[in-house]
């Protein structure tokens, strides 16, 4: 079962407390047969150096190092440059248990899936304050799956998956570079094009909550913007797509992206920029998803316009 290699993708940028243990865990996995690439992306603590004893006596894994990109462009390097059949991507301050490639892998073969999703906890085992993280289906076209996805506000996260390498080369699935919260935008245009999904119920992916991680750090102005740029893409792609089936998981999703954006407006008291124009837009094109929503969900999606289009008022 061990046949085909595995590439573990980990971004490296000034985690020096937390990088230890994170590597610690891919290399004891129960499926050995991996390359671990650690992308140092300009890191400016002592990160590199704290694991340098494993990179010394751990021929699986190699270090590429560049100037600070930002997360997306350190994930684009890490699969630009694997050899496995297939790839997995852990963020550098969380670990995973022995069995977590092994249950993937298993599953990818067995299905022939171009995608495997598994269930994640944080380090007491419980499921992060505000996440959705289970979510179990046969295997399924990735559109499907996607729609169900957005129907029960699942979370957007790739950190938990393993993806066949040929699958996101032939798509030319990459991270856009310089944007935040930018899972929800790949694994989006992923689902959209897999043949195959399959999802379990394996909770071996153990996230770190921890203070000036990006969702837990004040990045708002960011954050709207990347919400901006993400949006407008998809607001392009839903003008040229002629089926039904997919307008629809689109505008779905194009709402999932509205939902964050208007969040983090009001939460964080950020006007919205004069010349954006994509958040009309997008309100217009998912009024009938909106309509669709339960009352509650609808009710604070509304108030949240209400406060924006007020506070956008003044001057």
């Amino acid at each position: 079962m061990e046949e085909d290699k595995v590439s573990v993708i980990v971004p490296v940028y000034n985690v020096e407390e937390y990088i230890r243990e994170c590597i610690k865990s891919i290399q004891v996995q129960t499926y050995s047969n991996l390359e671990i690439i650690v992308v140092n992306d300009g890191t400016k603590d002592k990160s590199i150096e704290i694991i340098k004893d494993l990179i010394e006596m751990d021929s699986r894994i190699r270090v590429i190092s560049q100037p600070n990109q930002g997360l997306s462009a350190a994930r684009n390097t890490g699969i630009e440059n694997a050899t496995g059949k297939y790839v997995a991507m852990i963020d550098s301050d969380d670990k995973i248990k022995p069995n977590f490639i092994e249950h993937l892998y298993t599953q990818a073969v067995k299905f022939d899936a171009n995608i495997v999703r598994g269930s994640f906890r944080d380090f007491d085992g419980n499921i992060p304050d505000g996440w959705i993280s289970d979510f179990t289906t046969d295997q399924k076209l990735g559109l499907n799956v996607l729609n169900e996805f957005l129907d029960n506000n699942t979370s957007f996260v790739v950190w938990s998956s393993l993806y066949n390498i040929d699958f996101l080369n032939t798509h030319n699935l990459r991270f856009i570079p310089g944007i935040l919260l930018e899972d929800g935008d790949f694994t989006t245009r992923a689902y959209l094009k897999a043949e195959k999904v399959v999802t379990t119920d394996y909770k071996d992916y153990q996230y770190r909550i921890r203070p000036g991680s990006i969702l837990t750090s004040n990045n708002a102005k960011r954050m709207s913007e990347s919400e901006e740029i993400v949006i407008r893409e998809f607001l392009k792609k839903l003008s040229i797509t002629k089926s039904s089936r997919i307008r629809n998981v689109l505008q779905k999703a194009i709402y999932s992206f509205m939902r964050d954006w208007t969040r983090i407006l009001t939460k964080n008291h950020i006007k919205l920029n004069k010349n954006v124009t994509c958040f009309d837009e997008a309100l217009q094109s998912t009024k009938y998803i909106r309509a669709a929503r339960p009352f509650k969900e609808r009710l604070k999606f509304n108030t949240k316009v209400a406060i924006i289009k007020i506070k956008n008022l003044k001057k």
